[in-house]
């Protein structure tokens, strides 16, 4: 058996085979993680992924000094516009080393940044093909802009310098125009802020109906932290969100996919504030045409209506005078006529009236001559039937109480009977009844 060693001197083997071994070389990888220190070196954790899966299948640590790293950022931010950041896949030229104490590492000396350019554009072409397969890319941008987008939501970071230019550039508006807007707080960049820009849609969506339009506003933060608007996942839901999405991220080098999916993309928070002005100064003056179009319109129909009512006016004056000259004319001719049938009914009535004069002057004078007759006839039937005649006739009426004696059953023993003769009465009291 050989004589055992020592594990410090294992990997001081390992760190002479290894240096000088394997010379600095060009290696592609993706940013699994990435920490700064304080004194500017930056430490990476690389990862190699298969083609079509996303489980690493080789990894490892790597180092940027300070000095390099200034020298290698600033030149990876003017060529891409871009910052180092996780889950970026990059080009690196790296020394292989191995320490005694921390083992296995990578010394990165340079960076090329079109490879990292290209592999953007490459996820940026993905990603856009998927949203295009899904059948949702053209989603929003489809969506009519609202005519007056009074009621605006923002998504952005509160402390953002473009917030507040945002609604500074809208509340002074030379026109006077006045809108609500309402803030949906997110991180606009680095780790989390694609999960905050979920988070504030999905509170937005809560109430989407109390808004026109959402501004993505990003103005005011750093120009290369865009990986959070590359998602597939905010690009989606950006596409299908029911109200136009304007995007005034702030970036004018770069487009990413919330660029291709919103309705309307703005260069900065101020243009996305001037795009609703323009709306409504727009609409103010379509109003205002349409206005003077309805003016002239209608006066033009009150014109034509006031001709036309006097021409109907005078055909109906003129139509009117000659029906009532007509009129007068057929009245005249009905009173004639009425005045002649009067006449001629009168003599008619008269005459007849004259014959039934003659008629009862006969009738009245031969009733007076039949009449009187009768009453003599009558007048000696009463003078003979005068009580007083009979009386003096040697008759002579029975009187008890007051009445006439008509039977001799009416009295009895005791009663007292006035006798009344023509020349006077006689009082007699009832001694004896006598029957048949």
């Amino acid at each position: 058996m050989d004589k055992p060693i020592s594990l410090y001197e294992l990997n001081c083997r390992i760190k002479a085979i290894v240096s000088g071994a394997i010379p600095a070389v060009w290696i592609t990888a993706e940013i699994a993680e990435l920490n700064l220190n304080r004194s500017g070196h930056c430490y990476l954790q690389l990862a190699d992924k298969g083609e079509k899966s996303e489980q690493p299948i080789a990894v490892a640590r790597a180092t940027v000094w300070a000095s390099t790293y200034r020298l290698i950022s600033s030149y990876f931010v003017q060529v891409t516009g871009r910052t180092l950041e996780r889950g970026m896949r990059v080009m690196l030229l790296v020394e292989p080393i191995f320490h005694e104490l921390y083992g296995f590492s990578l010394n990165v000396k340079n960076i090329e940044p079109s490879f990292t350019i290209g592999d953007l554009e490459r996820r940026r072409r993905e990603i856009l093909e998927q949203l295009k397969s899904d059948g949702v890319i053209d989603m929003n941008r489809s969506l009519e802009f609202p005519v007056f987008p009074k009621r605006i939501a923002v998504i952005s970071s509160h402390t953002a310098a473009g917030w507040g230019d945002f609604k500074t550039h809208l509340a002074e508006n030379s026109y006077g125009y006045t809108f609500n807007i309402k803030l949906f707080p997110a991180i606009m960049q680095g780790d989390g802020a694609e999960s905050s820009l979920l988070n504030a849609f999905d509170l937005l969506a809560e109430e989407v109906e109390n808004f026109d339009a959402v501004v993505i506003i990003r103005g005011g933060g750093s120009q290369t932290d865009l990986g959070c608007f590359d998602s597939y996942n905010l690009a989606s839901y950006v596409a299908q969100f029911p109200i136009p999405v304007i995007s005034g991220i702030g970036h004018e080098r770069d487009v990413t996919v919330i660029d291709y999916v919103a309705h309307t993309r703005v260069k900065t928070p101020t243009a996305a504030a001037d795009l609703f002005i323009e709306a409504f100064v727009t609409c103010d003056a379509l109003c205002r045409n349409m206005a003077e179009r309805l003016k002239r319109v209608v006066n033009s129909i009150v014109s034509d209506e006031k001709l036309y009512n006097e021409r109907l006016t005078n055909r109906f004056a003129t139509k009117v005078k000659d029906r009532l000259s007509s009129e007068a004319s057929l009245i005249n001719l009905y009173r004639q006529k009425a005045l002649s049938n009067m006449v001629s009914t009168v003599e008619r009535r008269k005459e007849r009236l004259n014959m039934a004069a003659v008629r009862v002057k006969g009738a009245v004078r031969q009733s007076l001559i039949k009449n009187g007759n009768r009453l003599e006839k009558s007048e000696l039937v009463v003078r003979y039937s005068d009580p007083v005649r009979v009386l003096e006739r040697g008759y002579s009426i029975a009187l008890h109480d007051g009445k006439a004696v008509r039977s001799a059953k009416e009295l009895k023993r005791g009663d007292c009977v006035t006798m009344r003769f023509a020349d006077g009465y006689v009082e007699t009291t009832v001694n004896k009844e006598y029957g048949e």
